[in-house]
């Protein structure tokens, strides 16, 4: 018998509440070629029992402690081989024909050349102990897009719901919930010498932006992304940044996060840049990327202190970024100008 066309991958820690509104909508897909595998990082909240006792036949690949986000994910994506991978955080609700019409884009000879596909994530809200859902009128992301600060945002993230009615091309996906080729994620795995596996997230991020190191990293090897709005899903985050968010906005998004997402998301926007970026293009956008950069280090240095070591903790990566750098740089097939057209 066939191995199913397509593996649904969670991540779960300590995320009990989400999992029947997120499985609930997996299995009334219209699309049934998939299998669902689990990978839990040692949760303690009846994760496991939840599962053995609703849902048996599902795989679960147990680790006995929070390894982050990447490693997880990386643990998944080696244990099968299907031909498509979707992610897919335990805060999502999908349409009933969100696999079907992903698939039909990637199997698309119009799409063969892309290596990602994501949808419209809408914001909801969930209560109760097992996540009763609301639905909003609100986007949450229809894509990401770069910034030439480097800003990393959601495209749409709080407008209606009724935007974004085209199919287009972006720059890449949030990995909250997003179908790629297993072909692609092999190409643009990271391989460098003294480093025992490949990595499809790399690992050293840990948690928190690892999805737009990987969208870039799969842009520079020549790998697109397409956002089409017959991909509805609905996401339970409680915050994220659009381009139309002031600083402001952005340091009150930040609040609503917690110690570690901050942490880590200020770290790892550090190493995205130093392994990513051409250093031409740096210093084409120098000074919209100083003068974002000088603010939140301001609003650090005053409001949230503790969050100072991250920057200690990036340079201490600096030599493993670089290493990673060259590797991705010297095989990439987009030149500083391709991926320059994709920074606005």
């Amino acid at each position: 018998m066939a191995s199913p066309k397509v593996t649904i991958q969670i991540v779960t820690w300590n995320t009990l509440r989400f999992l029947p509104s997120c499985l609930n909508s997996i299995y009334q897909q219209t699309y049934k070629d998939f299998q669902i595998l689990i990978i839990d990082s040692g949760s303690q909240d009846g994760t496991l029992q939840f599962l053995r006792a609703n849902y048996p036949d599902i795989p679960v690949f147990q680790n006995h402690k929070n390894l982050g986000f990447a490693k997880a994910n990386n643990q998944g994506i080696k244990l099968l081989n299907s031909p498509y991978v979707v992610l897919c955080n335990c805060d999502i609700v999908m349409e009933a024909n969100w696999l079907e019409n992903a698939v039909a884009l990637a199997e698309s000879q119009k799409f063969s050349n892309y290596g990602s596909f994501g949808g419209k994530l809408i914001k909801m809200r969930l209560s109760g102990e097992l996540g009763d859902i609301e639905k909003t009128n609100l986007i949450d992301s229809c894509g990401l897009k770069v910034l030439r600060n480097r800003q990393v945002v959601e495209i749409g993230a709080g407008e209606d719901s009724s935007s974004y009615s085209e199919q287009k091309e972006v720059f890449g996906q949030s990995a909250a919930l997003a179908l790629y080729k297993r072909e692609a994620l092999m190409d643009s795995a990271i391989k460098i010498k003294g480093q025992e596996e490949a990595e499809f997230f790399d690992e050293d991020f840990f948690s928190y932006k690892e999805d737009v190191d990987l969208a870039w990293r799969m842009r520079l090897f020549g790998w697109n992304a397409v956002y089409d709005p017959k991909l509805v899903a609905y996401h339970a985050r409680s915050a994220s940044g659009s381009e139309m968010s002031s600083f402001k906005e952005i340091i009150k998004n930040k609040s609503k996060q917690s110690a570690l997402a901050k942490f880590y998301s200020y770290r790892n926007h550090f190493l995205l840049l130093f392994k990513n970026e051409y250093r031409a293009n740096i210093f084409k956008d120098f000074w919209p990327i100083f003068s974002y950069e000088l603010k939140k280090f301001f609003y650090i240095l005053f409001f949230d202190f503790k969050d100072i070591k991250a920057i200690g903790d990036a340079l201490k990566l600096r030599s493993k970024m670089k290493k990673k750098s060259e590797f991705i740089l010297s095989n990439s097939k987009a030149d500083k100008d391709m991926i320059n057209k994709w920074i606005s």
